[in-house]
């Protein structure tokens, strides 16, 4: 049987087991019963859906990006001058 999973199915997957650990061990150090970890791992419940504390908990364990996992792209860091840029026009929005 060749199922094709979501990417964040497959993502979580190998990066599990690039790390060694066993879906057990995922769900303890997740604080989630094995069974609600692998509904997640098995792309019955998705990731996307989840609480975020689950969600992070998830990436932290597994070392991988949360912003990858959800809409799957690199996210590069604003620049000083965007950021600076970014400031301003959220302070004059407040302002108004």
């Amino acid at each position: 049987m060749n199922t094709k999973y979501p990417r964040q199915v497959r993502i979580i997957r190998n990066a599990r087991k690039a790390m060694g650990y066993s879906q057990q061990q995922v769900a303890t150090l997740i604080g989630v019963h094995v069974r609600q970890y692998q509904r997640i791992e098995f792309g019955e419940r998705d990731i996307r859906c989840a609480s975020m504390k689950l969600g992070l908990a998830i990436c932290a364990v597994l070392g991988i990006d949360p912003l990858v996992l959800v809409f799957g792209g690199e996210f590069k860091r604003m620049s000083p001058a965007d950021e600076e840029n970014f400031e301003d026009a959220t302070e004059r929005t407040l302002l108004e």
